[in-house]
């Protein structure tokens, strides 16, 4: 897969540009003329973001625009001629990206190239270890073989003093058990695996830790060991204290009943007892009798004055009309005559009915009165018996009291000694917790010390300053040997070689050039055998990846050498199959203009 255009609009200076690019590309031009543009334009086509910039930020991107808005149009032909076009847009609201034939999956094209190949400095700029493992995992081919588990895991712990070694060595073995793939994916597999159960391995150790130190032991405890001797006698004492607090209970209630008991006789004698309960029955007796004497009375009374009513109006119909007839309706000689005496008995039956009204109404002031005298009996009749019904119930009562306990001591006295009790009973219990499981929790943490010893010696062994290490030894001199091959091709002799310096120590591993037998670090490298040292390395770092998409940008990588160093590089690179190279720089290589696009 090959990049064969790249639009580019409001990237820096860049307005609707396009550049055609060819399998070897020199992008020359004046400083600020947009030829880190261009690569800039690629990086974040193939990669969404600009390297050296925060990713998926709008405005950080947009800080490279003068105009508030970016636009790439990535054109690539895969290895079947098929054109591939990338677009995206960015502006201050949206970030936009499309993919023309729609669908297509852009990720493999730049597979595991984007950190050393488009972005270089992030990647020298890691610290050795983690340069090393990049190598061995991304970089150097795997290795075939066989590996020997158990020799590997014995060599490992020789120096580890353990009882039962075979049990440690089948316990490595149970965890690296069923690996496949090259031996170089099973170590890095191993050392995963030992670091996961390394972890659990602490995990458990601190949990066993904790536990213990939840544990509590009373080793100044000097009193009674026997838990069921000691519960005996917190149930004998509960037993005490029940009885003390059910007789205390009791006789204070007694004391209060004592109390009651005397005030209610206090009010019986005020009421005047029993021959005054006697009496007032009396008293209430006869007073009902006058009650319904008076009321004969009254009745009697009531009925003469009802006779005096109706002869008071049989007199008052014959006076009022005149002696006429109430049959005939006609004057009556014989009831005239008798006006004069009805009148004189009409006068003598008011005078009788108003005595009698008098004597009614004297009636019933008694009645009246002998209604409150039965109230006034009743309710001291009432009184005397609700008081000699408390009084009973209060003496029947008292005779319930029970029996004192045997034993003068107090509630606080019983509960102190309950108290103490129950501390000795969670100390004992504590201390038998303590030396039931402290025994086994041992042997187990000194079982997890053991595996955790054992572990940290397999995670070295197998992690990127160890095996790994050890089996990519040939790998690296082999990456050194191509690598050596190119860098004398573009240098014209074979005065320098590729070297990697390659350890089991930490921190340790480095790369550079051999010069006259004299190893020299790459950040202590001349910029021109710098540039020769990367260009190589990344040859072979393209060549290497799986990705479908062999390209290698770098800008500024000439600006360091002369004219005829550069055509004889670009007469190397062009020896070189299947990669696309594309530079920038503002050396004017006169020799070289059939590679060079000038960028204005």
């Amino acid at each position: 897969m090959k990049l064969r255009s790249i639009y580019i609009d409001g990237l820096h200076n860049a307005v609707a540009k396009t550049y055609q690019l060819n399998d070897l590309v020199y992008l020359y031009g004046r400083n600020g003329a947009g030829k880190s543009t261009v690569l800039h334009a690629i990086q974040l086509a193939l990669l969404g973001y600009i390297p050296g910039t925060a990713k998926n930020s709008r405005e950080a991107f947009l800080r490279h625009s003068p105009k508030g808005m970016i636009e790439v149009k990535l054109s690539l032909v895969d290895n079947s001629d098929n054109t591939v076009l990338i677009q995206r847009k960015i502006t201050a609201k949206e970030n936009l990206f499309s993919v023309l034939p729609e669908g297509y999956d852009i990720s493999p094209i730049v597979g595991d190239l984007e950190l050393p190949i488009f972005n270089f400095n992030e990647f020298v700029g890691q610290t050795a270890n983690k340069l090393k493992e990049y190598f061995i995992k991304h970089i150097l081919p795997t290795t075939d073989g066989q590996l020997d588990w158990r020799q590997i895991l014995t060599e490992s712990i020789l120096d580890c003093n353990f009882q039962d070694r075979n049990a440690i060595i089948e316990y490595g073995l149970g965890i690296v058990n069923g690996l496949e793939g090259e031996v170089l994916d099973q170590v890095v597999a191993a050392n995963a695996k030992f670091k996961e159960e390394q972890s659990f391995n602490k995990s458990e150790l601190q949990r066993l830790q904790n536990t213990i130190d939840s544990l509590i032991y009373y080793d100044d405890y000097v009193g009674p060991t026997n838990v069921d001797e000691i519960n005996s006698r917190i149930l004998a004492l509960g037993a005490l204290r029940d009885q003390v607090l059910k007789y205390n209970t009791a006789r204070f209630t007694l004391q209060t009943q004592q109390m009651e008991l005397i005030s209610l006789k206090e009010h019986l004698r005020d009421i005047g007892g029993h021959d005054g309960y006697v009496t007032a029955v009396a008293a209430l007796k006869t007073i009902k009798a006058e009650q319904e004497d008076i009321n004969a009375k009254i009745s009697d009374l009531r009925a003469k004055m009802a006779e005096c009513a109706a002869s008071k109006t049989m007199s008052d119909d014959i006076i009022n009309s005149h002696g006429c007839c109430p049959f005939t309706n006609s004057t009556c000689g014989s009831l005239l005559g008798m006006l004069a005496d009805l009148e004189k008995g009409l006068d003598t039956a008011k005078a009788k009915e108003a005595e009698i009204a008098e004597e009614i109404h004297k009636l019933n002031d008694d009645l009246n009165a002998h209604r409150s005298s039965i109230s006034r009996l009743e309710a001291s009749i009432a009184d005397y018996q609700n008081t000699t019904s408390k009084i009973d119930t209060l003496s029947k009562a008292m005779d319930a009291v029970p029996d004192k306990p045997n034993t003068d001591r107090e509630l606080i006295d019983i509960d102190n000694e309950i108290a103490t009790l129950n501390q000795s009973l969670m100390k004992v219990h504590a201390n038998i917790k303590y030396n039931e499981t402290i025994d086994t929790i041992t042997a187990n943490k000194y079982e997890l010390e053991l595996k955790g010893q054992a572990l940290s010696a397999w995670v070295k062994k197998t992690d990127t300053n160890g095996l790994q290490t050890t089996l990519m030894l040939a790998p690296f001199d082999a990456l050194a040997d191509t690598m050596t091959g190119y860098i004398n091709q573009m240098y014209g002799n074979d005065t320098l070689k590729a070297h990697f310096n390659v350890s089991t120590k930490a921190n340790s591993f480095s790369f550079g050039l051999i010069r006259n037998g004299t190893y020299i670090p790459y950040d202590m490298l001349s910029s021109g055998e710098k540039c020769l040292y990367t260009l190589a390395l990344m040859i072979c770092i393209v060549n290497n990846s799986e990705s479908p998409l062999k390209l290698l940008l770098c800008d500024d990588m000439f600006d360091h050498l002369d004219s005829v160093a550069i055509e004889t590089i670009f007469a190397a690179l062009k020896q070189v199959a299947d990669i696309q190279f594309i530079f920038a720089g503002v050396k004017d290589c006169k020799n070289a203009e059939d590679v060079m696009i000038r960028v204005e």
